[in-house]
């Protein structure tokens, strides 16, 4: 018979195959990789992952070095704890062990929205207005997991839809989004212009993915030596 202890701990270990986020370093320097779990004993405290370097200037984690974890836990609470790194194998999909430095804590989810800041113009945009599609200038300015800021050549109204095509420069067709605006206001840098923003729509599981692939080694790429 299984003791309450044990029943604890199987409660509270992460699935096999769940999607987790690893950051390396502090503060503002902090670096985020994507993992997913391999094997998790929580009892032991110790946990081994695949982690994702997605660019071949991303370093392998070292051991003894102290890392963030950060999973939806528990009724999908966003939680993060402190482990050091016992192992890692390097390579393009490394295996990482992992053993529990201190414990989960609840998270604010919107600490772990990486953002990072851009200017790409967007090869082709399109607002909606007026029952069609209409030609607008467009320049990406921000990305975050969950949305996007632009600067647009047009006055674009709140709750309007922007479409877009982004290049991510990951080896796939470029990226289709459409953007529901939350906020915009005139650019008080460039005349004529607006700054835009708003949460994605529409965007699939598979392109979510690729938006944080991106923003994650975007910030790696942009970390100090």
């Amino acid at each position: 018979m299984i003791t309450q202890s044990e029943l604890e701990a199987l409660l509270e270990t992460l699935a096999r195959d769940q999607r987790v986020n690893v950051g390396v370093g502090e503060g503002r320097h902090r670096a985020w990789f994507r993992a997913q779990v391999v094997s998790h004993d929580a009892g032991s405290g110790r946990l081994v992952l695949t982690c994702f370097m997605d660019r071949p200037t991303d370093r392998p984690l070292e051991p003894g070095e102290r890392v963030t974890i950060t999973a939806t836990r528990l009724e999908d609470e966003l939680q993060s704890a402190p482990m050091d790194v016992e192992h890692c194998s390097g390579g393009s999909r490394s295996t990482v062990e992992l053993r529990i430095a201190g414990g989960w804590q609840s998270e604010d989810e919107r600490r772990h929205q990486a953002r990072v800041q851009l200017r790409i113009k967007a090869p082709r945009a399109r607002r909606w207005v007026g029952g069609a599609w209409r030609d607008v200038e467009a320049t990406v300015v921000d990305l975050s997991s969950r949305g996007i800021g632009l600067l647009v050549d047009s006055g674009v109204q709140i709750g309007e839809r922007l479409s877009l095509v982004m290049p991510l420069a990951d080896g796939e067709a470029d990226l289709r989004l459409t953007v529901e605006v939350r906020h915009a206001k005139p650019d008080t840098r460039a005349d004529g212009f607006w700054r835009v923003g708003g949460p994605f729509r529409g965007l699939t599981p598979h392109d979510h993915e690729r938006v944080i692939r991106f923003i994650f080694a975007e910030l790696r790429a942009r970390q100090p030596l």
